[in-house]
């Protein structure tokens, strides 16, 4: 019994006084001693866990570890840009633009210059080495769709086979016929990112700005897209920044109402219900928690309903939502650290087993500067939940993921992985997990002419939409950025 506590003490102490990785950053020295570093260590906890997890040290390299310090920064009162190179400083001016004019920027200092060199030191003398799959990648064989526009926001296929593409710059929605063939447009305010089908036509959310966090305007909205009019109308306006609904009978009037997961920027979002009234919709938070990405339904009974909510943004995290006689009650059933980027969140029985596998997808972390570090713990989780408990079953590494599509298997269900922030130089733009033996996958990686955004599958081919900017990277060992460019089309097929 000594024996062991001796070991769980000297444990501890290496944990608090562990020797620096790096003593150095771009020519500054980091005084990375043990003192400092188990000070940075515990103002860290003292002043991230505020806002969210605190990350772990070695989540980061160096290069994003100085950027995200610098822009977290800015929520102590400090302001540390001295350090970032010229397109760094021009990211980071950006949020500093928009964290002043919400208020954001303490008017002092929330930590003394000493403190401020502790938490340089633990983040950078602690910082994890870039990481390297080793996994390769081969050219995909694609046949482009003719689209008039630079960007895809949704590829949704519709139960008829049509699939409906929503354009990303244009906020043009094309609806095509099961061959591809352009059958239909609606110009819409902004870019169309979801859409539900309804008798008479489609229920179709749109995202508001296009720039993100760059902007905190409320400009999403709601249409309902007359089908045989092919005539759009506005049911519900000046919706936060959204990314996906759901529609259900929460009231059980018969009538549609509508659950928008608003991600809203930085601030403003939620999980939001509209329920149908004879006036109209009538607007009730769920939750208040900011950048909600997705919402799935998890169970109804009566006029008891059970959902799940997918953060993302800083305190991310996944969320189960109940309502029933008018009552909400928000429960956290995992956080995550703020550096994955959840984005996707699914329900499905992918080994067709009988019970369902809920689907967590991470890997969109812009806000990590203009230089997105590829980071092997973002990736796909899949989760059972009985009896209020969440158990992850699995997890597939894939780091810069954006968008996923359930493709139908002989005996369950296959995975495909759009990742518009692959690593420039393995170049694995696409991931396609083909389901064997159980929650078991074989990988594979094909690399694309094209940025990726969304994808569905449509029979035996995926469509896939891309928006073509650049990927600028660190370069390990050379000081000048690394550029990846793209030229192919913005929306075309793959056969599988």
């Amino acid at each position: 019994m000594k024996q062991f506590t001796l070991l769980v003490v000297l444990a501890t102490l290496a944990s608090h006084c562990a020797r620096a990785r790096f003593t150095n950053f771009r020519g500054e020295d980091l005084d990375a001693t043990r003192t400092r570093l188990t000070q940075g260590k515990a103002l860290a906890a003292k002043h991230c866990a505020a806002c969210h997890l605190v990350p772990e040290s070695e989540s980061m390299t160096q290069d994003t570890a100085a950027y995200m310090l610098a822009y977290m920064g800015l929520f102590l009162g400090i302001d540390a840009a001295r350090g970032l190179d010229d397109l760094e400083r021009t990211h980071f001016r950006q949020r500093y633009e928009l964290l002043k004019r919400s208020r954001d920027i303490p008017a002092a200092p929330q930590l003394t210059a000493d403190e401020w060199k502790s938490l340089r030191a633990y983040y950078l003398g602690l910082a994890r080495y870039p990481f390297v799959s080793g996994e390769s990648a081969s050219a995909a064989k694609t046949t482009a769709i003719p689209f008039s526009d630079h960007g895809v926001t949704m590829v949704r296929p519709i139960s008829d086979g049509r699939i409906a593409i929503g354009g990303g710059v244009t906020a043009v929605l094309q609806l095509f016929t099961k061959d591809l063939a352009p059958a239909a447009k609606l110009q819409l305010d902004t870019p169309a990112v979801h859409l539900v089908e309804t008798n008479g036509g489609f229920y179709v959310l749109t995202l508001g700005s296009l720039l993100g966090a760059l902007s905190d305007e409320n400009r999403a909205a709601l249409y309902f897209i007359d089908d045989r009019l092919h005539a759009a109308k506005k049911i519900i306006s000046e919706l936060p920044r959204s990314a996906h609904f759901i529609v259900d009978d929460t009231n059980g009037d018969h009538k549609p109402d509508f659950i928008v997961a608003a991600f809203g920027a930085v601030k403003g979002g939620g999980l939001l219900l509209f329920e149908s009234s004879p006036t109209g919709y009538r607007k009730k938070t769920l939750s208040e928690h900011n950048s909600i990405v997705r919402v799935a339904r998890l169970a109804t009974k009566g006029l008891a309903h059970e959902y799940l909510a997918l953060a993302g943004g800083a305190r991310e995290a996944l969320l189960k939502i109940s309502l029933k006689d008018g009552i909400v009650r928000e429960t956290i059933l995992v956080e995550y650290p703020p550096h994955w980027g959840s984005v996707w969140l699914e329900i499905a029985d992918l080994d067709n087993d009988g019970v369902d596998e809920i689907l967590v997808l991470s890997g969109d972390n812009a806000d990590a500067g203009p230089y997105n570090a590829t980071k092997n713990d973002q990736g796909l989780r899949i989760y059972h939940f009985t009896n209020d408990r969440l158990e992850q079953v699995h997890f597939e590494s894939l780091p810069g993921a954006l968008a996923l599509a359930l493709v139908p298997a002989t005996d369950g269900v296959d995975i495909a992985v759009s990742r518009f922030y692959a690593s420039p130089v393995e170049k694995q733009d696409l991931t396609y997990l083909s389901r064997e033996k159980g929650l078991h996958f074989k990988r594979r990686h094909f690399t694309l002419s094209s940025r990726p955004t969304v994808l569905a599958a449509l029979g035996n081919r995926l469509v896939v939409g891309a928006g073509n900017v650049p990927i600028i990277a660190k370069n390990e060992n050379d000081s000048t950025p690394l550029t990846r460019t793209f030229s192919g089309p913005v929306l075309f097929q793959i056969y599988e």
